[in-house]
């Protein structure tokens, strides 16, 4: 008789183990949907943005800009990886400083 229910206490803490487990493998599984909903609602939310700058019937996007500063950057022999560019743009003068990484100033591109 004790074996019965030595077994049985066994057999019912093996399912009380096994119903906690599935308990916390459904709340992960919530969690990770939850996240993934986060996620999803923020990326849809990101709009894409178009700038051009227009002056004296001239015009160029900030996209052109920033694919001339790159261009020309790589072209005078920089090999340092570009984490940043700050543009100024001067419409009136044709042109447009940047600083890219923090250093290179009084450089430009011609608008």
């Amino acid at each position: 008789m004790a074996t019965k229910k030595a077994t049985a206490a066994k057999t019912e803490t093996k399912a009380v183990k096994e119903t906690e487990a599935a308990k916390a493998e459904v709340k992960e599984t919530k969690t990770t949907a939850k996240k993934t909903t986060k996620t999803t609602a923020a990326k849809a939310k990101e709009a894409k943005v178009t700038v051009t700058v227009e002056f004296q019937s001239k015009n160029t996007s900030v996209d052109a800009l920033v694919d001339a500063v790159k261009e020309t950057y790589k072209n005078e022999g920089n090999t340092d990886a570009i984490e940043t560019i700050d543009l100024y743009v001067q419409p009136e003068n044709g042109v447009a400083y940047y600083v890219v990484n923090g250093k290179e100033e009084g450089k430009s591109v011609n608008l």
